[in-house]
């Protein structure tokens, strides 16, 4: 009778010892698949702000879109990505700060291409060279 308690705790002890390893198994592998995940969507959103991404591959649709006097940088983002000119609003907000430097974007009507990069729409809103009030369609 003491013999099969003693092999009981014995078994149980065994038993409580690999359910102790499996779940440490299984934590570990949980994390590592969130930090894989995290990893990936990081990627993908630094991609996004420093890669040329498009909404559509070429030749896209054109699309006149216009930017208001005094409308905000984030205004305008969001719009472009309701308008599908781009693919994120929170990466192309970064984008255009980080490009322009801070001085921003100029107001005026553009002719915009869902194929175009943010760089190329970049190149187009900024361009300082023709005024705040002139017609940007190209």
């Amino acid at each position: 009778m003491a013999e099969n308690t003693s092999q009981a705790k014995t078994v149980l002890g065994i038993i409580k010892a690999l359910m102790g390893i499996l779940l440490s198994v299984i934590f570990y592998m949980l994390v590592i698949i969130a930090i894989s995940k995290m990893c990936k969507v990081t990627f993908g959103f630094m991609y996004q702000i420093f890669g040329e991404v498009s909404v559509q591959e070429a030749p896209g649709t054109d699309v006149e879109f216009t930017i208001n006097e005094g409308e905000s940088t984030m205004s305008v983002a969001s719009r472009m990505e309701y308008g599908k000119l781009v693919v994120n609003k929170y990466s192309f907000y970064i984008r255009v700060k980080l490009d322009t430097m801070g001085a921003g974007i100029m107001p005026g009507t553009y002719e915009l291409n869902t194929s175009m990069t943010y760089g190329e729409i970049l190149d187009k809103i900024t361009d300082y060279s023709e005024g705040v009030s002139g017609d940007k369609t190209k």
